[in-house]
């Protein structure tokens, strides 16, 4: 090969290398480290280069056509718009509003209710009959269908679903027939013969009503605020109303009147019982109690730190009451309300300086006030005139009284032989016990005449009578029915192998851990009768 030819070649090599280094510095440009100015020049070619652009055709499988769309919007979810009250029937009346008033009935719901509550059918169908027809006609709450069931339940009507039956069927059933299979009360079949001579149960409104709301109602519900009493009065009453105004037992027209009337007008006796229990002893009695070694005493504790959690109801946290306090609360309740003969044996146990001792306890005693005496125009002075911190007490007079509820006392034989010939004799002259104490006027306003208290009760050596750990207080309209006593009980169940005896599917879990029968049984909230206020259904029967 010739030099020329040579030449030739390597100046064609030469070209292709310096191509390669264009191409490269094309599409990666890179600074120099040597020559700033260079390095400047080439990054700004670099930016303005335009890119490279593959030929129109290919790549096409690889990333497909391009589309010039406007971007996607966000779906937006449809707001559904809450229907008015109106058209949701929430501004429809309850019927438990004031003054309300059922509209005037058609002739065609004149005669329905004729056939639905006619004499001729037994009572106890009719009032059930009334309260499911009450249910669907009122607007009751969980809190009002908890007081009418809770009343019907104490009453012995029996509440519950109707377990296993299935949808009713209705259709060959007239409408007294469909109006009970509808509702959840019922009854068993031995209180529908309370018109009988020899039946167990009275038809009592107003002895279950007095009862329930006296006893019963307090324990489950505990009147925390007025709102709760007047839910359970007005329900009751609205009830009273529908057996009135649809006419459900014409027969026993005067009680359900009665009943309704009480139950207009027991509201503020009810909230006032409420709260004389929250409040009692009272100042002055607690004041005795403390001097005195009673409940009270030794309660004080000045340090509250302990008293983390606010009180809900703003109420001051009770610590007890120092002993220099409580002499100075007794010293002028018995200077503004006693009587001269106990003022002056106070007086002369605090000149000597000699105690005044308790001489009798009697622990949970029961007694019913006869008469309350407010305080005395000389009393008041004596509190203005001398002190601002203390309130002035009048006087409550009252008997002895016996909790039919409470357990008998535990007499030895000898004691109880006493007792009744005490009692049974004809000399007998000793007349009934009579209490005197001392109360602060604003706890004379929470009681009435005849309201019953069960608290312990102390004598002092100069006269003075005082109560305190108060446990028990019932309204002036107090009653005891043997409803009370039936509320837990248990409808025995024959053993296996009795006559009367009858096979059910539980009859594999009837067996005791020994290997004996266990004796099961069903409850039932109806009370006992007799002669007693026990009424049968609505108000009804006391088992």
């Amino acid at each position: 090969m010739s030099a020329t030819k040579d030449d030739e070649l390597a100046a064609s090599v030469a070209a292709v290398d310096l191509n390669d280094q264009n191409a490269e510095k094309t599409q990666i440009p890179q600074a120099s480290t040597t020559d700033t100015a260079d390095t400047g020049d080439s990054m700004t070619a670099a930016i303005e280069a335009p890119a490279a652009v593959p030929p129109q055709g290919e790549g096409d499988d690889e990333f497909g056509e391009p589309v010039d769309l406007p971007p996607l919007e966000p779906k937006k979810r449809k707001t559904r718009r809450k229907k008015p009250a109106s058209q949701r029937g929430a501004d429809k009346p309850t019927g438990f509003e004031d003054f309300f008033a059922d509209s005037p009935m058609t002739p065609d719901q004149y005669a329905q209710n004729k056939e639905l509550y006619n004499p001729s059918i037994p009572f106890v169908d009719r009032i059930i009959t009334a309260v499911g027809r009450f249910e669907r006609t009122r607007k009751l709450t969980s809190e009002r269908r908890d007081v009418l069931f809770k009343w019907l339940v104490f009453g012995g009507v029996e509440i519950g679903p109707r377990a296993y039956q299935g949808a009713p069927d209705t259709e060959s059933l007239d409408n007294a027939e469909t109006a009970a299979v509808l509702s959840q009360a019922s009854a068993n079949k031995d209180k529908y013969d309370v018109s009988s001579p020899t039946s167990l149960y009275d038809v009592d409104f107003q002895g279950v009503m007095h009862s329930f709301l006296s006893r019963r109602a307090r324990a489950i519900y505990g009147f925390d605020t007025p709102d709760q009493v007047s839910t359970l009065t007005t329900t009751l009453e609205r009830f009273m109303d529908y057996l009135l105004q649809h006419d459900v037992c014409p027969e026993y027209h005067p009680e359900v009147l009665a009943t309704r009337n009480f139950c207009r007008s027991v509201g503020p006796e009810l909230w006032h019982a409420a709260e004389a229990l929250r409040h009692l002893p009272g100042d002055f009695n607690i004041a005795c109690s403390t001097l005195s070694g009673g409940y009270y005493a030794e309660h004080y504790d000045g340090l509250t730190d302990w008293e983390t959690e606010p009180d809900p109801q703003q109420q001051a946290v009770f610590v007890g009451m120092k002993p220099e306090e409580a002499q100075q609360v007794m010293s002028f309740g018995v200077a503004g309300a006693a009587e001269e003969s106990v003022y002056k044996a106070y007086l002369d146990a605090v000149r000597t300086g000699s105690p005044v001792a308790v001489t009798d306890v009697e622990e949970i005693a029961g007694f019913e006030i006869t008469r309350i005496v407010p305080p005395t125009p000389d009393c008041k002075a004596i509190y203005t005139q001398t002190t601002s911190n203390f309130r002035p007490v009048g006087r409550v007079y009252a008997k002895a009284w016996t909790n039919p509820d409470s357990q008998p006392e535990d007499l030895t034989d000898e004691e109880k032989r006493a007792l009744y010939v005490s009692s049974t004799s004809p000399n007998n002259t000793v007349k009934p016990k009579e209490y005197v104490f001392f109360l602060e006027e604003i706890l004379q306003t929470y009681l009435r005449v005849g309201t019953k208290i069960e608290a312990t009760i102390y004598m002092l050596s100069c006269g003075i009578m005082f109560f305190d750990n108060v446990v028990n207080l019932f309204p002036s309209f107090d009653e005891f029915i043997a409803n009370e006593l039936m509320l837990d009980w248990v409808t025995p169940r024959p053993r296996k192998g009795a006559f009367d005896y009858v096979a059910t599917e539980d009859d594999d879990d009837d067996v005791d851990v020994d290997g004996t029968e266990e004796r099961l049984g069903t409850t039932s909230d109806g009370g006992v009768g007799g002669g007693h206020h026990h009424n049968d259904d609505d108000d009804k029967a006391a088992e």
